[in-house]
């Protein structure tokens, strides 16, 4: 249990003993920042700057964005950690230590404990922030100056603020009057086992004792600002990672077992097993004698282990062992208490005390209280009853209370744990206890109804408990949430510190249990496949990889290595092996692998698995192989070593990249490149190499250039950016290199970039283009658009693309001079860029630029209706009214406002409608229409009863049309009001318009205008009934085919009825059928007739196909009443339609449901012999078949047979055989058979495939 850490610790002191030269002796320093990256770190949360500038790295605040930090990749647990920052006035920021971020806190909200650097500049401020973690507010301070100070981030807030260190407060140094080297401050940071403390320029600060959290990154905060540009700057960040110096051996635990009225054979080596997988323990089982055999002999030797994990309940252990027990606990030992290990020994004192809580056994009040967890606290229930209970095994949902622990951290608030008994009621001393989680026990399911304690933690004496309830057999600790609290726990109890932090994709959710999914595939299929054989067994190892949690990765990958090795496996099935280890691969793998990179036919395949491979083995492996391979292996290693990035390997690539070699030299230069830096910089720099290798190790250089730029070497990129920028290179190179000063100085680019507007190489000026729509600043817009008349043509045209890209109003003015003033090619693109950059000032010139009969017109239209802004539609407006402006520009900007959708132009497009230009009138009519409402259609009546020609008429009426159309409910009395003062030129116009109103009171009116003596009125009022929106006007049709004498107003009646015999009713295909039979009836003419056979097959029934029969007889209607005699039969006959098969025959409907996406399939691949029979319900002549399989292509049958029938059982011979050889299967009968049942045989088979039927047709 001794730890060397534990010398650095004084019992007693008020405060930690590591003194500011602590370690001085032996000083094991490491850089945490090289001065020149920001390698090793990664940004978190908000979206401050952090830069490297002159060795130093610089947090820059931006606005409207949280709090950001830059934190270590690695976590640290035990450290001493120094740097020094200069932070500027009124700004916050903070050191965070043992932090972390996790998906199930906050969102990834980093959180943990930060070391303050607070310049102190203004007063406390009472607010919930300054709390304490006890919840007491800070003690008030003036000003604060709390540098140093440890507050918990997104946690508790403050805990130590040192208002009670004075002389920390006043070691912080920033004056106006200090030069700025005198005012960095220097920080060291301290953190051992469950101390935290600080020191400000050699001052003793903050002295923190708190076990919430051991392990996390480290991490340099910029805090959110109202005030951008705010900075702060840190240097010489250097640690002692005091963890490493601790010998690594293994954790040691001890598995307690050999009684348990629960299946402890079961779970004992599944217990085993997940402490033995976190690659931190080693693991022994002590196993009792059995039940009531004598017990003396069974004597673990407690103190040789870390922790010991109860796996039992039975009985009592022999006084010396339990008094062992005792000692090794009350010495600092740890123990996990295992589900039914808290039923056990319920008269053993100090057991109890260490278990806090149990059940069963005898348990009572006397016991001690049950714990309940309400409203948010812990209540010691002392009420009498017994000990211990449980409902039924179900799934319940747990709810994490103490989301801080180390066993807890990161873990959803909520979630869901397996089938398995809820305990409930466990009573006992419940002294020292931390509930970690709690689960609401349901009375339905024979629950308390209280929230029961799950998870928690126990103190005994120097001792560490992990208490679980969760686990009653193997299935149960399959349960990912009990995998992880599990292992955490022991972990906790063996050091009382959690270093697994990681939290694994498939845990539980608040309503959805997740399992660790055991292997069931088949792996020793790997060893017997080849080429050409079925790839069955390889096909569902592939999916079991695709789909198991990668918490079952290493045992996929054991499975897989071990088929790798073995020499019975073929070259097919260890290249499979490799694909796979390219998924589940870890350093475990790498020694098998390097070993095929040498082999011609696997060193891809073996590349292909280490390539992406995390562990550094991977890249020690292929470093290993680049100079023992040759040729093409020797290729790809070199390849595979770019895409690592691989910065050991960049001296012997430079000898490969100058070699005799072209083609190894060449992807060698390549991999130069991925790689990146300034070290491979330099060596590209020096390299010779031949013409045809220049454009390689150019671009190289580039992306060395590039990376240099990414990791903050600005200076060093910028030169080799102007190094490859000259005229001696290639345009594409060029390009690359004027992109990165682009890049490095966005704001001080104008200049390069105007060089290349104005350079005669076209490319070059795109590539200019693209560069100055990354380029911010309106400074920048202003400079460029300055320059536009010094450009050419071409270069204009550029330009104002970019502009547009940019969307800098600033540019607008010079935009507008270049539609007035540029040539024709320029105009298009500039007064397509005024669309964006223009505003209602530009409505004129775009409006009159739009009457051009050529790309500047078109152009100027669709700027018009992109152009956004105060006063455009106004503006708009104002020149569709004004009558001296020329009429194609007056009408283009009415459709302008069509477009935009400007309904508040609307009085002006009353205005305009009486204009006395008809294309003007006409565009008004067009643009009302599309724009009025409700409040709108008295208004557009009006006009209709004013206006005289045919012409407006129509127009006013298409408008009003639309209107009504397009509203939900419209309101008809404005056109009824009208169609009573309306002349009877006007009538047949309202009355079009009602029938698209609809609704009772429009229908009286047009009713009323049937027996008006006008003919045209009369037939305007039939059309509308013909088309009103509903079944209403029937009889009124029926009506007028019967007795009208007047064979127009016939037909048009009897048409309309039959149209709305169609519309929606509550009617069934009997009940319509019988109306259409009235029309037959009344039918004047065959064309009529006709349209009724036409009509019936949308009504498919006996009625229906009687009178389609019928009608066969008069040779007039023979075309039409075969026809409809054929679609009603086959509808018929898709009702009636039921099939069965030999497999999966309840499955079999879904061949007939008119889903594609659905299936029947032989649920394994097709076999001869499987069959699938239709039955039609009633005897039809059938001419074929068709099977359809286009969602499942290769399902179609291999060979197949027919067979009819009568009865479905006497089948007889086949009618037809055939071979399907595609995903639709067209089977074509002789000639047409007369049946109920047809039987498919599939006669073929396919080692992958199964027989699968999307939808089946039946050809009558």
């Amino acid at each position: 249990m001794k730890r060397f850490i534990t010398l650095l610790l004084v019992s007693g002191m008020a405060c930690i003993s590591l003194s500011g030269e602590a370690f001085g002796a032996d000083e094991n320093w490491q850089n945490l920042f090289d001065g020149k990256t920001l390698k090793g770190w990664v940004q978190r949360n908000g979206k401050a700057k952090y830069e490297v500038e002159d060795g130093m790295i610089v947090g820059t605040t931006v606005l409207n964005t949280p709090n950001s930090f830059l934190c270590t990749e690695k976590m640290y647990t035990d450290f001493i950690l120094e740097l020094e920052f200069l932070v500027e006035p009124d700004m916050n920021s903070g050191i965070q230590v043992r932090s972390n971020s996790f998906k199930h806190y906050k969102d990834y909200r980093v959180h943990g404990y930060q070391v303050e650097i607070d310049p102190g500049t203004g007063p406390y401020k009472k607010s919930p922030k300054n709390l304490l973690a006890d919840g007491r507010p800070a003690p008030e301070t003036a000003p604060r100056s709390w540098s140093g100070g440890i507050y918990d981030e997104a946690r508790r807030g403050w805990l130590n603020n040192l208002t009670e260190k004075p002389a920390a407060r006043a070691a912080f140094k920033q004056s106006l009057g200090l030069p700025t080297e005198k005012q960095w401050n220097h920080y060291r940071i301290e953190a051992v086992g469950d101390r935290i403390g600080t020191w400000i320029n050699g001052i003793p600060a903050a002295d923190l004792k708190d076990d919430m959290t051991s392990t996390g990154f480290i991490a340099l905060q910029v805090h959110g600002s109202k005030n951008a540009g705010k900075k702060i700057k840190w240097r010489n960040i250097r640690i002692q990672d005091l963890t490493g110096k601790e010998k690594k051996e293994p954790l040691k635990a001890l598995i307690v077992d050999g009684q348990n009225n629960h299946n402890w054979k079961g779970t004992t080596p599944v217990l085993k097993s997940l402490l033995e997988e976190t690659g931190l323990f080693t693991v022994d089982v002590a196993t009792s004698p059995a039940k009531k055999q004598p017990m003396d002999s069974f004597k673990p030797n407690f103190a040789k282990y870390n922790v010991i994990v109860a796996n039992y309940t039975g009985d009592e252990w022999p006084k010396e062992t339990q008094d062992a027990l005792v000692e090794y606990m009350e010495n600092g030992g740890g123990l996990v208490v295992f589900h039914a290990a808290d039923n056990a020994f319920p008269k053993w004192k100090e057991w109890n005390e260490m278990i806090a809580v149990g059940g069963w056994g005898g348990r009572n009040e006397k016991s001690g209280p049950k714990v309940r967890y309400r409203d948010g606290k812990v209540v010691l229930d002392p009420s009498p009853g017994r000990g211990g209970s449980h409902g039924p095994q179900h799934e319940f949902q747990i709810v994490t209370r103490d989301r801080h622990h180390g066993i807890t951290a990161g873990l959803p608030e909520k979630w869901m744990h397996a089938k398995d008994e809820l305990y409930s009621e466990l009573r006992g001393p419940a002294k020292n206890m931390k509930i970690l989680a709690t689960a609401y026990a349901d009375p339905a399911k024979k629950g308390t109804g209280e929230h029961e304690p799950i998870l928690f933690t126990v103190r005994y004496g120097k001792g560490r408990i992990f208490h679980t309830v969760l686990g009653h057999g193997p299935e149960q600790l399959r349960c990912i949430g009990f995998i992880v609290t599990f292992q955490r726990g022991a972990e906790w109890a063996a050091m009382g510190r959690v270093t697994q932090k990681d939290v694994p994709e498939d845990f539980p959710t608040a309503d959805k249990v997740s399992l660790h999914t055991g292997l069931s595939a088949d792996y020793d299929a790997i060893e017997s496949y080849d080429f050409g054989k079925s790839r069955r067994g390889l096909a569902a190892i592939e999916e079991e990889i695709r789909n198991v949690p990668p918490s079952s990765f290493p045992h996929v990958e054991e499975k897989l290595l071990k088929a790798l090795e073995s020499p019975k496996t073929t070259f097919a099935g260890k290249q499979f092996v490799c694909r796979m280890l390219r998924r589940v691969g870890s350093a475990k793998s790498v020694p098998a692998l390097s070993q095929l990179l040498g082999d011609k036919k696997l060193s891809h395949m073996a590349r292909f698995a280490l390539q992406h491979m995390p562990a550094p083995q991977a890249g020690v492996a292929l470093r290993a192989a680049l100079s023992k391979v040759k040729g093409d292996l020797q290729i790809g290693v070199i390849g595979s070593i770019g895409q690592r990035g691989d910065h050991q390997t960049v001296p012997a690539l430079a000898e490969l990249a100058t070699g005799s070699n072209a083609r190894i030299a060449r992807v060698a230069i390549d991999a130069l490149g991925r790689i990146g830096g300034s070290q491979t910089a330099d060596v590209l720099a020096e390299i010779k190499v031949p013409a045809g290798l220049k454009a390689a190790r150019d671009n190289a250089y580039l992306m060395c250039a590039d990376s240099m730029l990414a990791e903050g070497q600005k200076s060093e990129a910028v030169a080799i950016y102007g190094e490859m920028a000259s005229p001696a290179n290639s345009t594409w190179i060029r390009i690359a290199a004027y992109r990165g000063f682009v890049q490095a100085g966005k704001d001080q680019a104008v200049p390069v970039v105007l060089a290349l507007l104005k350079d005669k190489d076209l490319d070059l000026q795109r590539a200019a283009g693209k560069f100055i729509t990354e380029m911010p600043g309106t400074a920048v817009t202003k400079a460029l658009a300055e320059q536009f008349g010094n450009l050419s043509a071409d270069a204009q045209i550029v330009l104002l693309s970019a502009l547009e890209a940019r969307g800098d109003k600033t540019a607008a003015q010079y935009v507008a001079e270049a539609v007035t003033r540029g040539n024709v090619p320029v105009r298009p693109a500039a007064i397509k860029a005024l669309a964006v950059l223009g505003d209602a000032s530009n409505v004129e010139l775009l409006a009159t630029a739009s009457a051009a009969d050529d790309e500047t017109g078109k152009a100027a239209m669709d700027s018009l209706s992109r152009l956004s802004g105060p006063g455009v539609a106004d503006a708009l407006a104002a020149v569709a009214a004004r009558s001296s402006a020329e009429a194609p520009v007056r009408v283009n900007v009415i459709e302008t406002l069509v477009s935009r959708g400007d309904t508040e132009a609307l009085p002006v497009l009353f205005d305009v409608a009486k204009d006395d230009n008809k294309d003007i009138r006409q565009a008004a009519y067009k643009a009302l229409g599309a724009l009025s409402g409700q409040d709108e259609l008295a208004k557009m009546t009006s006009i209709l009863l004013t206006v005289e020609s045919g012409e407006d008429r129509s127009g006013i009426e298409r408008a009003m049309i639309a209107t009504v159309t397009r509203l939900e409910e419209p309101d008809a009395s404005d056109v009824i009001f009208g169609l009573g003062k309306a002349g009877d030129a006007v009538k047949p116009h309202l009355l079009a318009i009602l029938s698209r109103v609809g609704g009772r009171e429009a229908l009286d009116a047009a009713r009323g205008q049937l027996l008006v003596d006008n003919a045209d009125v009369r037939k305007a009022a039939i059309r509308a009934l013909a088309d009103w929106p509903s079944a209403e006007p029937l009889a009124d049709l029926m009506k007028i085919a019967k007795t009208s004498k007047d064979s127009t107003e016939h037909v048009l009646a009897l048409r309309g009825y039959i149209k709305l015999l169609g519309m929606p009713a509550n009617r069934s295909a009997a009940e319509t059928v019988e109306l259409l039979t009235g029309a037959m009836d009344t039918a004047r003419r065959a064309d009529e007739k006709k349209a009724v056979l036409a009509a019936l097959s949308g009504y498919p029934c006996e009625q229906g196909l009687e009178i389609a029969e019928r009608s066969k007889k008069d040779s007039a209607l023979l075309a039409e009443a075969e026809l409809a005699s054929k679609q009603i039969k086959e509808a018929l006959l898709s009702k009636s339609l039921k099939a069965t098969a030999s497999r999966n025959s309840n499955a079999a409907h879904q061949a007939l449901d008119g889903n594609q996406a659905s299936r029947w399939d032989t649920g394994r691949v097709m076999k001869p012999g499987d069959w699938f029979v239709l039955d039609l319900g009633i005897e039809s002549t059938v001419k074929g078949l068709t099977l359809d399989t286009r969602n499942s292509s290769n399902d179609y049958p291999r060979g197949y047979e027919v067979y009819v029938s009568f009865d479905g059982g006497s089948w007889g011979k086949s009618i037809v055989t055939g071979k399907g050889a595609e995903p639709i299967t067209k089977i074509k009968f002789d000639k047409p058979v007369k049946t109920r049942f047809i039987k498919i045989l599939q006669t073929g088979s396919s080692d992958s495939w199964h027989w699968s039927i999307h939808e089946l047709a039946v050809d009558l």
